[in-house]
Order: C-alpha cells, then sequence, then structure tokens
C-alpha cells in the first residue's frame, strides 16, 4: 500500500504544482517617489537567473489629475567605472490617464559572471504643463556563477 500511497502522493504533488498559478515577478530592487504622481522603478526576476526592469507611473487620487506615461526604461550593469546599457525599452509616446507600465525584455544570466546592475525608469506627468523625472533603483549583483 505504502508504494501506491507514493505513487498517488506523486501524481497528486505534481496535480497540485500544475494548478498552482504562476508565481510574479520577484523585485530584486525597487525605488518609488512621489505622492500625488507615484514613479517607480524595480528589477524583476520573472525566474531563476531571469531579469528585467520595470517602470510604473500612477496619478493617485484626489488632487490634480494627471495624465502620465512611461517613456524610457534600463536595465543598467556597472563595468569599468560607467553605468552601460544591458537592456532598454522605449515605449511609444502614448499618454494614459491613471496608470503607465512598461518593463524591458529579459536578461538571461546564462554563465554570466556576476553583475551590479540598475533600473533606471524615465516618466512623464501632464496637466497644464509636462513634467519629467527619473527614478533610479539601488545597484544590485544579480547572476552569481
Amino acid at each position: 500500500m505504502s508504494g501506491l500511497t507514493a505513487v498517488v502522493g506523486a501524481v497528486f504533488g505534481m496535480t497540485m504544482l500544475a494548478a498552482t498559478p504562476a508565481a510574479s515577478a520577484e523585485q530584486i530592487a525597487h525605488q518609488c517617489e512621489g505622492t500625488e504622481v507615484v514613479r517607480c522603478a524595480n528589477i524583476e526576476m520573472p525566474a531563476t537567473g531571469v531579469f528585467n526592469a520595470h517602470g510604473r507611473v500612477t496619478d493617485t487620487a484626489g488632487g490634480t489629475d494627471y495624465d502620465v506615461q512611461v517613456t524610457e526604461v534600463r536595465l543598467e550593469y556597472y563595468v569599468n567605472g560607467n553605468w552601460s546599457l544591458l537592456k532598454l525599452d522605449q515605449p511609444g509616446n502614448y499618454w494614459e490617464y491613471d496608470q503607465d507600465v512598461e518593463r524591458t525584455t529579459t536578461y538571461s544570466c546564462g554563465s554570466s559572471a556576476r553583475k551590479l546592475v540598475r533600473a533606471k525608469v524615465y516618466v512623464r506627468w501632464l496637466s497644464s504643463t509636462v513634467t519629467g523625472d527619473w527614478v533610479t533603483t539601488p545597484s544590485t549583483y544579480i547572476c552569481p556563477r
């Protein structure tokens, strides 16, 4: 009976695993600024060893009503004393009423050496005038060998 229990348990365990919804991306580094217009940059890990940069700008309820947009999302790495581009997303120039979210394509570590990375995001908001701002995450290491 214990063999049958193990087989049933293994099948049930696989069924539970398959039925479990995919986990959302883990945030590796995160930075948000602002109150009326909240601007965020994130480094996400959607799967082990796979990373992207994510930007979000949100017009909060109350106060001035803003249209918002993410215009550039960068995943950068530090090399030879400078920040260099690893991935870049420059979405279309479309204004959103409440929130805009954009992300780069993913970077897979593969056999890459450890990298010091950051997300850098440029957002804009519009009421009577256009205002823009860069938001940058703290730097963090990815890709252990």
